[in-house]
């Protein structure tokens, strides 16, 4: 099901991925946010583990100025959008990590300028 949501993950990760990033990149990135947006959220612990997550790397001062967006299914946690640098890559990566009731997280990040 397409919900407002979902199209507005979409059209942000494709304007920021095409404002630092070159078409490559840009086109690995919009097809990592589509491929989340086909794979929703199942149940509410799901929910609220994505939640967790977002809530810790928003809440995590070296991840500010990057967009990441999370999706759950099972304890597995998929990360994809972008980053600055390969530094807040494996910051946001041992953030999600550190949330309780992740089992693995799949990264889909992206370094910006790479």
């Amino acid at each position: 099901m397409i919900t407002r949501q979902s199209i507005a993950t979409l059209l942000t990760t494709t304007a920021i991925a095409y404002s630092i990033c070159s078409p490559a990149q840009v086109a690995s990135l919009v097809a990592a946010t589509q491929a989340t947006l086909r794979d929703p959220v199942t149940d509410d612990r799901d929910r609220g583990l994505q939640e967790a997550i977002k809530g810790a790397l928003g809440g995590d001062e070296a991840l500010r100025g990057c967009y990441v967006a999370v999706s759950a299914r099972d304890g597995r946690v998929t990360l994809s959008g972008v980053v600055r640098d390969a530094s807040q890559l494996a910051r946001a990566l041992q953030t999600a990590m550190a949330v309780p009731g992740v089992r693995a997280v799949d990264n889909a990040l992206e370094v910006a300028g790479r």
